[in-house]
């Protein structure tokens, strides 16, 4: 298993219950469809996970308080893993981190949005400014994508390998 799925898996530890995945970003703008696109292709792996934000039905900054409510509704103690593109300095370029804690999405943007997650998820893809998002290549922003969903869905299923073997 990769690094950055031994660092989630670190993070969720044993789950009684599936995690959701909020995976945050806009397929309008290539630089910030990191979300949309782990979505995407975590909807399609079979993970034992929940998934918001997908290419079909992306979490952007215009209904993100609502899909927070929706999962806390849904599945009000289920951990959070929150998924999100970000900018950085140009050594950072390709970077993913995960730690333990909330991201805060849009802030490269100025938004003021709510902060969400146990665990978050970024991947580094454009320095400078915002209006950097919109040159990002998308293969670069598809290959970041599909390294994080593949982590997420061996770190859920190895945490879920442990809850039914407990």
């Amino acid at each position: 298993m990769n690094e950055t799925a031994e660092q989630i898996h670190a993070f969720l530890g044993n789950l009684r219950r599936p995690p959701v995945v909020l995976c945050i970003g806009s397929d309008r703008v290539t630089g910030d469809c990191v979300g949309p696109l782990v979505g995407h292709f975590l909807s399609l792996s079979g993970a034992p996970c929940l998934v918001f934000g997908t290419l079909r039905q992306p979490v952007t900054a215009l209904n993100l308080p609502e899909a927070i409510e929706s999962v806390r509704h849904t599945c009000p103690s289920a951990k959070i893993i929150a998924v999100d593109s970000c900018i950085g300095s140009e050594e950072e370029l390709g970077k993913i981190r995960v730690s333990r804690g909330s991201l805060r999405p849009g802030l490269a943007c100025g938004k003021k949005l709510p902060k969400v997650g146990d665990v978050s998820i970024t991947a580094t893809v454009a320095s400078g400014k915002a209006d950097n998002l919109y040159s990002v290549r998308l293969g670069f922003v598809y290959s970041l994508a599909d390294t994080i969903a593949a982590a997420i869905a061996d770190a859920c299923r190895k945490s879920a390998r442990k809850a039914y073997s407990a």
